[in-house]
């Protein structure tokens, strides 16, 4: 498990951040990938509670939603908001045929992992495509700050931990872990803008929402995972990558992170 686990990480981070600088459609073909993967084990989550998600309408979906944030403007928000229209529409139908028990969970599993997985994550891909236009690497620096998040917490919680935040969700995550985390996730976003590698294009202030966003809400995307797992009765989402569960436990808190710094950057950056 431990030789598994360090070839997770010898293989696995040098090629995202790979990709990260190669950008474009190679970025957008890894986040595919990685939605398709995560998409599955959240199904099959839902499966163990005894619900039948229609997998072939998330994964169609899951391609639509990805093209989407590669191409836009091409496709327009209302073109976006006409397929999704449809899939909801079309999932109804099919599970009026399906004759299947437990149509409204089967339903609710369905639009919840579409709407939680590629319409959440997939803003990973227009931000890549942002910084391609903008000059800036707020994705890089975004996933750095999500990693330093994620190892301070653990570092520091497993040291000095005591006072716990969730117990009954996660056990082991405590306030100081917690703290640590976000103080390196700010850290991170602090250091990319004063050593002028964030991009020009966004200021002091801009830096500390972006950090504020990692430090809280990617966190909270680990609680919520974490609740998920618990309600399922599972210790990981799966077992792809060895030693570490599977995909969706790696980018469960970029499913929070990523949305709402695409929030930030499209709507309230300039208010």
């Amino acid at each position: 498990m431990m030789k598994g686990r360090n070839l997770v990480i010898l293989l696995g981070i040098p090629t995202w951040l790979f990709l990260i600088w190669k950008g474009d459609i190679y970025y957008t073909l890894f986040i595919l990938i990685c939605m398709v993967l995560a998409l599955g084990e959240f199904y099959t989550l839902m499966e163990k509670k005894g619900n039948k998600p229609l997998r072939w309408m998330g994964m169609a979906s899951t391609v639509f939603i990805a093209d989407y944030y590669y191409v836009q403007p091409v496709i327009t928000p209302h073109e976006m908001l006409g397929g999704m229209i449809l899939i909801i529409i079309l999932t109804y139908i099919w599970e009026l045929f399906s004759k299947k028990e437990n149509s409204g969970n089967n339903i609710a599993a369905t639009l919840t992992g579409i709407l939680l997985i590629p319409v959440l994550l997939g803003t990973s891909i227009d931000i890549r495509q942002f910084d391609l236009l903008m000059s800036t690497q707020l994705t890089l620096t975004l996933v750095l700050a999500v990693w330093a998040c994620d190892s301070a917490a653990f570092i520091f919680g497993t040291m000095f931990g005591k006072k716990k935040i969730f117990p009954s969700v996660s056990p082991k995550k405590s306030w100081v872990g917690s703290v640590s985390g976000f103080i390196a996730a700010m850290g991170v976003f602090l250091l990319f803008h004063y050593q002028g590698w964030l991009g020009s294009y966004f200021s002091l202030k801009d830096s500390i929402v972006f950090g504020i966003i990692t430090g809280v809400f990617g966190q909270i995307g680990d609680l919520i995972e974490s609740l998920l797992k618990r309600d399922a009765g599972v210790k990981d989402t799966g077992t792809l990558l060895a030693g570490h569960g599977g995909v969706l436990d790696r980018f469960d808190s970029l499913i929070f992170a990523t949305p709402l710094t695409y929030l930030y950057v499209h709507f309230l950056m300039h208010y």
